[in-house]
């Protein structure tokens, strides 16, 4: 006992020691909301199916499960829509959501008793396609960019409340011309389990570039953006802030490529980005500064007429995405390379979107590809290492079906081609080096991009 009291008292005479600083950030930093597929519950804000649209929920799993299918009735107080159903892992099915409730707009969560599994909803028109992934985690502010409010186009922002307590949201923005006054949107009541519509476009008209961050003051919250432009439309959901951001595929024949990036920091950020071809890595192709609270929008349909994987890597925490469209005709005329709408033209004008991965990933899960009734889907595929990679490719259905292998070269991309097979709604992708993996659905008409889900490192 003396010689304990003895150290104690040794102990208590020495000079405390520095504390560690540890890293200094002027704002907090948030991690980016794209965190793999552990989460038994996932988000899906945006669903229609009524009498012009048409939804389908898929769900990829590798581990037997029971999945409950949940949609909230707009009626306050009336009770829920719930499906149940029970499958053998791994596999995939496809919901349709009119069999479960066909009234139009209606939100829903698709729950798993067991993973990694992930979700994703597809909505289908006679001439639009859009969707992505569902969401499986919820921070407290999410970042939208890519948006625009100028002549011809729609933008309708949901704000979806699956949680039982109210939400009161807040809603910023800036645009090309910097922050951007909202007073009617600084404090929205969105009741418990539903759902309020904003047109973003009657509230905010005529801007170019445009980028939000959705926040509560009360409650949480899950938004998602619905860009339209003619009959086909784009959607794609909020997300968190990271310093790299990466996309399989930028762009379909036809469509010309935007990257969007949105600083809502209060520092500058620099950027880089890098561009992917079928080929080879066609390196930095923009370096820029980002000012402090300022969105920005680089045009890539000039670096190629082919298919692009792009990244962006930043100093600073940002959001990212990639919107795709037919551009108009009297634009394409400048160009022989892009392929725009004749004047006078009926054709249908297509628009897409996707978020981006923050980073590589093993392994992956594709909900919906290959579940869908008419369309083409294909799986995309980029290889940022500096050797190649084989991956492998795993259909998931309702029956064990045989997995092919395909090879990437260092720092391109490559596009899988699928065709149609009975049975199939996902795949798993596997490699020995860290990919990203993204997949596509195309009708004459319309076309849609949607991200992959990581499954791990």
């Amino acid at each position: 006992m003396a010689a304990v009291i003895a150290i104690g008292l040794l102990a208590a005479s020495l000079p405390a020691p520095p504390s560690d600083p540890g890293p200094e950030f002027t704002e907090p930093i948030e991690p980016a909301t794209e965190a793999g597929a552990q989460p038994s519950l996932w988000y899906c804000p945006w669903i229609n199916s009524g009498a012009t649209r048409d939804t389908r929920v898929a769900a990829a799993f590798l581990a037997d499960v029971e999945i409950a299918y949940t949609h909230p009735d707009p009626r306050v107080g009336e009770p829920e829509d719930v499906a149940l159903l029970r499958a053998d892992g791994p596999g995939a099915v496809v919901q349709d959501i009119a069999e479960i409730a066909n009234r139009g707009d209606a939100p829903g969560l698709v729950e798993f008793s067991n993973g990694p599994a992930t979700a994703a909803a597809i909505v289908a028109g006679e001439s639009s396609l859009s969707g992505d992934r569902c969401i499986g985690s919820v921070p407290k502010l999410w970042h939208i960019a890519g948006l625009t409010t100028r002549d011809g186009y729609a933008l309708t922002l949901r704000l979806f409340n699956p949680f039982p307590d109210n939400a009161k949201v807040v809603v910023r923005a800036a645009s090309e011309l910097g922050s951007e006054a909202l007073p009617d949107l600084q404090s929205i009541d969105v009741v418990g389990k539903n759902w309020v519509d904003i047109a973003l476009d009657e509230a905010i008209p005529f801007l170019d570039t445009l980028a939000i961050t959705v926040g509560t003051e009360e409650g949480t919250i899950i938004p998602t953006v619905v860009q339209s432009r003619g009959a086909d439309e784009a959607s794609w959901p909020g997300t968190g802030l990271a310093t790299e951001w990466l996309f399989p595929t930028a762009a379909l024949s036809g469509l010309a490529p935007r990257l969007a990036v949105w600083n809502p920091s209060e520092r500058p950020v620099e950027i880089e980005v890098d561009l992917f071809t079928r080929t080879s890595a066609v390196g930095a192709v923009r370096t820029t500064t980002i000012e402090a609270g300022r969105p920005f929008e680089v045009s890539l349909a000039d670096e190629s007429t082919g298919a692009l994987g792009v990244r962006v890597r930043a100093t600073g925490p940002v959001a990212a995405v990639v919107v795709a469209e037919d551009v108009p005709a009297d634009v394409a005329g400048e160009d022989d390379s892009i392929e725009g709408n004749p004047a006078g033209s009926d054709a249908p004008v297509r628009i897409a979107a996707t978020i981006g991965a923050p980073q590589a990933s093993k392994s992956w899960l594709l909900a919906g590809v290959g579940g869908q009734v008419g369309g083409d889907s294909s799986i995309w595929l980029l290889n940022p290492n500096g050797q190649p990679v084989t991956v492998t490719i795993q259909p998931l259905g309702r029956a064990q079906l045989a997995a092919d292998k395909v090879r990437v070269e260092p720092n391109t991309i490559r596009r899988v081609r699928l065709t149609a097979t009975s049975g199939v709604g996902g795949y798993r992708l596997d490699a020995a080096l860290p990919i990203v993996a993204s997949w596509s659905l195309q009708t004459p008409d319309a076309v849609a991009l949607l991200a992959g889900v990581a499954i791990g490192e």
